[in-house]
This record gives C-alpha cells, sequence and structure tokens, in this order.
C-alpha cells in the first residue's frame, strides 16, 4: 500500500450522499457516509459516472485520462494498464457534488476559490486515507469485495490462494478495460461529446449524461420542439452546462445509401450489397493528410471509427444511452457488410471482429442484457450480420490463404456458439425441413431469411423489358445525363 505522503493517483468526490450509485469503468456500488474517493487509479481512460437511483435517474459521468494523455488512441500497449511513470508527482482530482444538478463538477481552472478549495482537500487526503475514506480501484468486483463495501475502514482476511485467485481476476479485468479503450482518444471524445473543461490541475474531463442524444435519433414533434438559443456569456458554469442536452457529434453513416452520387446500374448494385465503397469513403473522409501534403493516412481514419465502436458500446452498457446503442448499431451494419474491405483493410476488420468479441463477452454488464433492452430484436440483428460476414469471407478468402478476418471471426464463432448457440457457418445450418405434428400430420417448414441466401422471394432477381427505342428515351436526357436506370438491378 501507498505511503499518504506519496499517495496514488486519486480522485477525490467530497460532499456525495450516502445510497448515490457510483460506476467507475465497468463496475458499480453504493456510496456510504464514509466514501470520500478511489484511490490506486491505473493509467489509462476512466470513466465515473453518478446516479440518483440505480436504475430510473439520470445518469451523468464523465471521461478522464491518468497518465501522459498525448498516448491515449494509439491501440494495444500493455504497459499503460500496470506501469506508473515515477518521475511525475500522484494526479489528484477532485469533483466536487453539486447538489443544484445532482451531478459531480470539477473545481475550475480559473476560479481562485476552487483553487483554494482543492489545495484544502488536498490536504486533509492523508487523514482520510487512514480513516478508510477512500475505495481501492478495482476492475472488477471478487467475492472478497462483497464483504467489504466502497467507504469501510477496513480490508477483509483473504488466505493466500484467494488472494491470488483475486488478482489474476483483476488483471483480467484490467486487461478487458483496456482492450476496450485503447482507440478511444481526445480529439475522438472531443469531436463526439464537445470541448472538455478542464479543471484547477490542467485535467481535462469530458462530460455527458444519458439524455445526450445524436439529432437524427431524437424525437422531433412539430411545434414542441424548443428552438436552439445562442449561448449566453454565463452559460460556461456548471449548473447551465448540467441543464443543456449534449448533442452527439457521431459519424455520419447513411445505410440506405451506400454507393457514390452518379453511381447508376451494376456499381449501384454492388454497392449496395457491398458496403465497403462506403466504408472507404467514411474513412477518407475522417482522415488526416500527412505534413500538409496530398498524402492521406488512412489508419487515422480507421481508428476514429474504431474509437467510435468502444465509445457507443461503453455508453450503453453504463449509461444506458439510447443514441450511442442506435450509433453502435449502424457502425456494425455498415462494417460487417464488407465484402472487399476483407482484403483491401484486412488490418481494420480484425481489428473490429476482435473487438467485438471483447464487446461480447461484457455485453451482460448492462443492466437486463445488452440484447434485452434493444426490445424484440434481441441479437438478432447482430447474427444476421455475422452470418453475412462469414459467408463474405468465404467467398473472398481462398482455401489454405491465411487471413486474419478469418481467424478472428473462427474465434468469434466458437465463442457465439458456445455462449449463444449461434452458428454462423449458413451450410450448417438446416434451412428446409418436415416436421410431423402430434397428429401424424407432416408439414414442410422453411428458415425465416432464407429468401436472401437463395434468392428467392423478394430478393430474386426481375427482369425488364425494354424495346430498343426506350431505353435510348430513358437512358440519355436532353443534357446528356444518365436517368432513369438509376434504380435498374442486373
Amino acid at each position: 500500500m501507498s505511503s499518504p505522503l506519496q499517495p496514488s493517483p486519486t480522485i477525490l468526490l467530497p460532499h456525495l450522499p450516502p445510497k448515490t450509485l457510483v460506476g467507475i469503468d465497468l463496475i458499480t456500488f453504493t456510496s456510504t457516509a464514509n466514501f470520500h474517493g478511489i484511490r490506486d487509479l491505473p493509467k489509462g481512460w476512466h470513466f465515473l459516472y453518478t446516479g440518483t437511483t440505480e436504475s430510473l435517474s439520470l445518469r451523468c459521468g464523465a471521461w478522464f485520462y491518468v497518465g501522459d494523455i498525448s498516448t491515449a488512441g494509439h491501440g494495444q500497449n500493455d504497459s499503460a494498464i500496470v506501469v506508473r511513470d515515477q518521475n511525475t508527482g500522484p494526479e489528484i482530482l477532485i469533483w466536487k457534488w453539486n447538489t443544484d444538478t445532482e451531478s459531480l463538477s470539477s473545481l475550475r481552472e480559473n476560479h481562485d476559490e476552487d483553487r483554494q478549495e482543492a489545495m484544502r482537500f488536498k490536504a486533509n487526503l492523508g487523514g482520510i486515507w487512514q480513516t478508510g475514506g477512500l475505495f481501492r480501484y478495482r476492475s472488477r468486483v471478487s467475492p472478497a469485495m462483497l464483504s467489504n463495501q466502497p467507504g469501510t475502514t477496513t480490508e477483509s482476511t483473504q488466505s493466500a490462494p484467494q488472494a491470488e485467485d483475486d488478482e489474476e481476476t483483476e488483471e483480467s479485468g484490467r486487461r478487458d478495460w483496456q482492450q476496450l479503450t485503447d482507440w478511444i482518444s481526445p480529439s475522438l471524445l472531443t469531436r463526439i461529446i464537445g470541448n472538455p473543461e478542464i479543471d484547477v490541475n490542467g485535467h481535462p474531463r469530458w462530460d455527458l449524461t444519458s439524455a445526450g442524444t445524436a439529432d437524427r435519433d431524437a424525437d422531433h414533434i412539430p411545434g414542441l420542439d424548443k428552438p436552439k438559443e445562442q449561448p449566453r456569456e454565463d452559460s460556461e458554469t456548471p449548473e447551465n452546462r448540467a441543464e443543456e442536452e449534449k448533442e452527439l457529434g457521431f459519424l455520419p453513416i447513411d445505410l440506405k445509401q451506400t454507393w457514390r452520387v452518379g453511381a447508376i446500374g451494376r456499381e449501384r448494385t454492388d454497392a449496395a450489397q457491398d458496403r465497403s465503397w462506403a466504408l472507404g469513403d467514411l474513412i477518407l473522409r475522417n482522415s488526416t493528410s500527412v505534413s500538409g501534403e496530398i498524402t492521406v493516412d488512412e489508419r487515422t481514419g480507421e481508428i476514429q471509427l474504431l474509437g467510435e465502436l468502444q465509445f457507443t458500446f461503453l455508453m450503453v452498457i453504463t449509461m444506458m444511452n439510447f443514441s450511442c446503442l442506435q450509433q453502435w448499431k449502424r457502425l456494425l451494419g455498415l462494417i460487417l457488410t464488407c465484402r472487399q474491405a476483407i482484403i483491401d483493410r484486412e488490418t481494420f476488420m480484425s481489428d473490429v471482429v476482435r473487438l467485438l468479441l471483447c464487446q461480447l463477452q461484457r455485453c451482460d454488464d448492462v443492466e437486463g442484457g445488452l440484447f434485452e433492452i434493444d426490445g424484440d430484436e434481441g441479437g438478432k440483428f447482430l447474427l444476421d450480420l455475422l452470418k453475412k460476414l462469414r459467408r463474405s469471407v468465404d467467398q473472398v478468402v481462398e482455401k489454405g490463404t491465411q487471413s486474419k478476418v478469418k481467424t478472428e471471426l473462427e474465434r468469434l464463432g466458437a465463442w457465439v456458439k458456445e455462449e449463444y448457440d449461434w452458428e454462423l457457418a449458413h451450410e450448417d445450418i438446416l434451412k428446409r425441413g418436415t416436421i410431423q405434428l402430434e397428429d401424424g400430420e407432416e408439414i414442410e417448414v422453411e428458415m425465416e431469411d432464407n429468401d436472401e441466401y437463395e434468392e428467392t422471394g423478394e430478393y430474386a432477381p426481375v427482369i425488364v423489358d425494354l424495346d430498343e427505342s426506350s431505353v435510348v428515351s430513358d437512358v440519355v436526357s436532353d443534357d446528356g445525363e444518365m436517368s432513369d436506370l438509376d434504380d435498374m438491378r442486373y
């Protein structure tokens, strides 16, 4: 245990009312009267949120980073979760409870009163530590912690084997959290949430609530929607910031038009079936140029998509944010229906499948389960997407060829088969058959989604007969532009 004279990275939460729901990363607990904060924060991203009740209240939270924030968002970095920089002083963050907004707000950078208050809280840190008012950071709740609620003054006595098991569980939990956040960067949070607020010690934090939503997911009722007001001079106060609902700046994804402007005929049909062009266009528009030259680093655009996949998923399982759930599904609907990208963007596609497996392994952390909160559809949307991806991989990857996407998809397929009894290989599924009823009558049954696979029913090809004169008049207009054949399918 660290000495009170040399405290580890800590977040103080003074004046937090007892029985407040507190969440840090993937665990939640109810605060006690003796709870004053969390110590031993590991390096990396953290998300802390509160709610007045466990399920029915508005949740308010914020992202913050412990350590050198310039290293955030660069993918896997194993040292980020275990190594602590000894050359710099400990990071002490202070978020004070605001009774007006019933949320936590940081002490502000440009206010003398806040700076003096921060100094006073830091001076009392040793006493708070000795009285057991600081909860030691945990990535998962082990059985030993159940008898030791946050805010108590002693820790449970454990046997050596039990302590070793808890340590392995903790390391596993920290690796999971790292894999769920390693593509999130300050620029991504600023794009989605907005500019961060800076506290008295220069630490940025990006705050949002469970009511935050993208404009496309908001319910707009004509005549009842409030017009957007111009920002007032006092709009930077915590009270006004809490009252303003965040509009989330997600990447624009339109799954109804996945072809370039002006595309017709086969090009348009192929782009509707294989969304690789739409994915590439989205990546290109969010990529950065190299040293101001014409060359574009498309990996930066891919990282934006990976980071948004991580952000939206975590905001669902922690804040139960509806708009984030819809964007997570849109991102998967775009990426997992790409065919050519399996070859052209092999690293990116394998990163997505690997991340999706890690997310599915933690999707039950949300209250009620991730798929259950999505209404009657449940996990069917994801099962259909994974079947399509498996079929695409089998079509574009030659047998005997090494493919990172295929390797990661096989790992994912084995896990969902064991956990959900999902079968991704379409040829292994009985699509049509005969069953016998109790009275001896035999009826033929068929899978509900078999039409798309066999190109029957509404997916059957359509043949259109056009005479020569109609083809010429319909295809070429007076201004020389193609028209009227945009919707033809070949």
